[in-house]
C-alpha cells in the first residue's frame, strides 16, 4: 500500500495537472469562493433589507430557500454525471455558473430578482462539493483521509471568514449591487485553472482497488447499498441539525450585531471574521487531525468528535447571546465557532467511507440534498421568521431570542451522532466489503 502515499494516477494527460496535495489546494480554494458567494448576502442583509423594504422571513428566504431550491434539487442529478463523466469538466462549469449569478445578484431591483438571482447562484454550487470530496477520495487512503477532508472542510471556514471581511470592506465604498458584481466575477479565473491544471484521477485507486472498478451503478441499486447500513441514514438527521445551527449562525450573526449594538457594515465584517471566521478555522482543521489520529485506536471517535463538538456549542450558544454589550458577545462568540467547526472533517469523511468507492459522489449528494434542504433551505427562514414574530414582544432585539431555539437543536444533533457510534463499526466494515467485491 506504500504507493498510495504518491499522486494517483491521471486519465487525462495534462502536462501541468497537479499532484494530490495540489489538487487538495485548489479543490480547498474552489470551496472558499463558493462559500464567500454564497455567505456574502449575510453582511449586506441591513443595506439590502432597506433598500428593498424586506422583511425578516424575507431575508429568511434569500438566504435560505433561494439559494437551497436548486442546490437541493439538482445535487444528486449532478453527482450522477460525476459517478460517470469527467469530474473536472462538472466542476469548471459549475464555478462558471455561480460566479456569474453571483454578479447578477447586484442587478436585482425587486426581492422576486434577487430571490431568482440567488437560486441560480444555487445551480451552479449544486456541482461543486460531491465531485469534488469524490476525486479527493480517490488520491487519499482512508488513513489520512479524515485530515484531507477537514483540509477541504476549510474552505468552508475560509469562505465563511472572507465573506464579511470583503463584502464588509467593499460595501460601504461601492454599494451592496457593486459588491455582488466584483465578488462574482472574480471567480471566473478559478474556472480556467481548474480546466488547465487538474487532471481526473483514477476511480478507486486510494483503496487499491485499481483498474478494476465499475465506473457506476444505477441510482437504485446504489442508493439501496448506501440505506442499508444505518449509520448513513442516521448521518441524514445529525448532518441536518447541524447544518441547520451552522447555516443560522453564519447567516445571521451580522444582522444580530448589527441591530442589537447599533454596528456598522465595515465594522461588523471585521469583527465576524476574526471572532467567528478564524476559530472556525481552527476547529475545523482540529476535528480532521484529531479524528484521524484517534479513530486508529477506535474507529468510533469518527462521530463523537462530532458529537462532543455539538454538545460543547449548545451552551456556548445560550451565553452568548445572553450577552449586553459588543464586546463580551464578540468574545464569546470564539467558542461556538471553535467547536462547531469540529464536525467537519470527521462528517465529510464519513460519508466517504461509509460508501463504496463507486458511489461516493452519490453518496455525498445524498447527504447534500437532505441536510441542506433542512439546513441551508428552512434554517435561516425559520430563525427570521422565528424573530418576525417575536419583533412584536421585542422589536429590534427579537433575532438575539430567536437564537436561543438553537440550543436544543443542537442537543438532539448530539444525540443523533451517539447513536450513529453504535452501528458505525459494522456499516464501514460493510462498506468496504462493497469496494472489494466491485
Amino acid at each position: 500500500m506504500s504507493g498510495l502515499e504518491v499522486a494517483a494516477p491521471m486519465k487525462s494527460r495534462k502536462s501541468l495537472a497537479l499532484g494530490r496535495h495540489g489538487m487538495l489546494a485548489l479543490l480547498t480554494l474552489v470551496v472558499t469562493v463558493n462559500y464567500i458567494d454564497r455567505y456574502v448576502l449575510s453582511i449586506m442583509v441591513e443595506p439590502i433589507r432597506k433598500a428593498l423594504a424586506l422583511t425578516d422571513s424575507q431575508i429568511g428566504l434569500l438566504t435560505g430557500a433561494g439559494f437551497a431550491l436548486l442546490y437541493t434539487t439538482l445535487a444528486i442529478p449532478v453527482a450522477r454525471l460525476a459517478e460517470r463523466y469527467s469530474r473536472v469538466a462538472i466542476l469548471t462549469l459549475a464555478v462558471i455558473t455561480w460566479s456569474l449569478a453571483t454578479a447578477s445578484c447586484g442587478l436585482a431591483a425587486t426581492f422576486a430578482l434577487l430571490f431568482l438571482a440567488r437560486a441560480l447562484v444555487g445551480l451552479g454550487e449544486a456541482g461543486a462539493v460531491a465531485p469534488a470530496m469524490s476525486m479527493l477520495s480517490d488520491v487519499y487512503p482512508v488513513r489520512s483521509r479524515g485530515t484531507a477532508m477537514a483540509v477541504f472542510g476549510l474552505g468552508g471556514a475560509l469562505g465563511g471568514a472572507f465573506a464579511p471581511l470583503v463584502g464588509g470592506w467593499l460595501e460601504p465604498q461601492i454599494g451592496w449591487r457593486h459588491t455582488f458584481m466584483v465578488i462574482g466575477l472574480a471567480g471566473l479565473p478559478l474556472a480556467l485553472l481548474l480546466w488547465i491544471l487538474v487532471a481526473e484521477p483514477a476511480r478507486g485507486y486510494a483503496d487499491g482497488l485499481l483498474p478494476n472498478v465499475r465506473p457506476s451503478l444505477p441510482f437504485g441499486e446504489a442508493a439501496r447499498r448506501l440505506m442499508r447500513r444505518r449509520s448513513f441514514i442516521l448521518l441524514v438527521p445529525a448532518l441536518s441539525l447541524m447544518a441547520l445551527g451552522e447555516y443560522s449562525m453564519i447567516l445571521w450573526m451580522p444582522a444580530f450585531f448589527s441591530r442589537a449594538f447599533n454596528l456598522g457594515v465595515a465594522e461588523v465584517g471585521h469583527q465576524i471574521a476574526l471572532y467567528q471566521g478564524v476559530p472556525f478555522f481552527i476547529g475545523t482543521i482540529l476535528g480532521g487531525v484529531i479524528t484521524d489520529r484517534l479513530s486508529r485506536r477506535d474507529v468510533r471517535w469518527i462521530v463523537w468528535v462530532p458529537m462532543i463538538g455539538a454538545l460543547l456549542t449548545a451552551p456556548t450558544v445560550l451565553t452568548l447571546f445572553g450577552m449586553q454589550t459588543a464586546s463580551m458577545a464578540f468574545a464569546l462568540l470564539i467558542l461556538p465557532s471553535l467547536v462547531n467547526g469540529l464536525y467537519i472533517g470527521p462528517c465529510y469523511a464519513v460519508v466517504q467511507n461509509l460508501s463504496a468507492v463507486h458511489s461516493r459522489a452519490t453518496a455525498a449528494a445524498i447527504l447534500t440534498f437532505s441536510v441542506n434542504l433542512v439546513g441551508a433551505g428552512l434554517g435561516p427562514f425559520l430563525l427570521g421568521a422565528l424573530s418576525q414574530a417575536l419583533s412584536r414582544q421585542f422589536g429590534e432585539q427579537s433575532l438575539r431570542y430567536a437564537f436561543f431555539a438553537l440550543v436544543p437543536i443542537y442537543i438532539g444533533a448530539a444525540a443523533v451522532f451517539a447513536l450513529i457510534s453504535v452501528h458505525i463499526k459494522r456499516d464501514l466494515a460493510d462498506a468496504e466489503a462493497d469496494s472489494r467485491a466491485t
